[in-house]
């Protein structure tokens, strides 16, 4: 209304001026006031994996439990959910295997990992960051309580490249991502006891200001990691999702559209089992950086999505998801993420 008001104010100006007497010289005009052209605002500068400091990050999060023994009969499924972008859930992680800390964080509960050099401390390595994994994966297993364990998964890119003893970032280029990460936080409070997984994604957020408003973007370079946990009968089973991911983000409309289709890995290794395609459909609500969505009808299980854009112009995505029901006889939980780019 501000500019309106000038806007009209002025007209009645003009309007007044060419309404007065200038003498005799009937012809003259008044000279047009050039409009000055817009400076483009310039795309933020954001920062860049890897990780050059040990840097705290909120995240996105999907979630679920399960209780009892996988390994002596079925266990007790708890329910699936995801979360947007929260406070609620956060992780350290640093740029130094060998000596640097690795923090997941909730409000309820805390697991540290660090590998015994220089350190007290009691994690395993199980995976390092090599540029042939595409994950390092630290585990904790206490000494007193029966099955109790903490387990961290990090995705392979956000350590610096070490060329003397080959320390990452990842060689797989679809996941050498420079503003997106992921990690999965998995563990058990005994043997019987309940365990939880929390599958999160981070990075350099696209600002408000930077997210684009138009056009159809196609994210094709993306990859997908979970875990289903399967129960029939008396038997579970836990096995490592795989996958690939189609995106398509309407940004003029703010629809995204995208399908999954997962494999699933056996316990004891060896070949990928087919295991289903799933539909998304989901929006970015107006002036927003984060999405919301679900499995569309028809899919394996029913579940929710939510993800967000990170870096310029949102130039590459994370995504997080969880889902249950009944498929194949088997009653299931599934979570995992999403990373990748344009």
């Amino acid at each position: 209304m501000i500019r309106r008001h000038m806007f009209m104010s002025a007209l009645a100006a003009t309007f007044a001026l060419s309404g007065c007497g200038g003498g005799d010289d009937d012809s003259a005009t008044a000279t047009p006031t050039a409009t000055p052209t817009p400076t483009p605002t310039a795309s933020p500068t954001y920062a860049s994996l890897p990780l050059t400091a040990a840097t705290e990050f909120y995240t996105f999060n999907a979630t679920t439990s399960y209780t009892g023994d996988p390994a002596t009969s079925a266990v007790t499924l708890g329910a699936a959910s995801t979360e947007t972008l929260s406070t609620r859930v956060k992780l350290a992680t640093d740029t130094a295997i060998a000596t640097g800390t690795y923090v997941m964080d909730e409000s309820t509960e805390e697991s540290r990992f660090c590998v015994p050099t220089g350190q007290t401390c009691t994690s395993t390595l199980v995976a390092n960051a090599i540029p042939a994994n595409q994950e390092f994966i630290f585990r904790t297993d206490d000494t007193t309580t029966a099955g109790k364990f903490a387990q961290a998964e990090f995705l392979n890119n956000v350590v610096t490249a070490v060329s003397s003893t080959g320390v990452g970032p990842t060689s797989n280029t679809a996941l050498a991502l420079s503003r997106v990460s992921y990690a999965n936080w998995w563990r058990g409070d005994s043997t019987a006891g309940q365990k939880r997984l929390t599958y999160t994604t981070w990075g350099y957020a696209t600002t408000y200001a930077d997210m684009p408003t138009t056009g159809t973007v196609a994210y094709s370079t993306l990859t997908v990691t979970g875990r289903l946990v399967s129960t029939v009968g008396t038997t579970t089973t836990i096995n490592k999702v795989i996958g690939t991911v189609t995106m398509s983000v309407n940004f003029a409309t703010g629809q995204v559209d995208s399908v999954l289709t997962l494999s699933t890995i056996p316990a004891g290794g060896g070949a990928a089992v087919a295991y289903g395609t799933f539909g998304v459909t989901g929006a970015i609500p107006v002036g927003q950086n984060q999405w919301t969505g679900s499995f569309t009808t028809g899919s394996p299980l029913s579940g929710t999505l939510v993800g967000g854009f990170f870096g310029s112009q949102g130039e590459q995505v994370g995504t997080v998801f969880s889902a249950s029901g009944t498929f194949g006889g088997a009653q299931q939980r599934l979570i995992g993420v999403i990373v990748g780019k344009k």
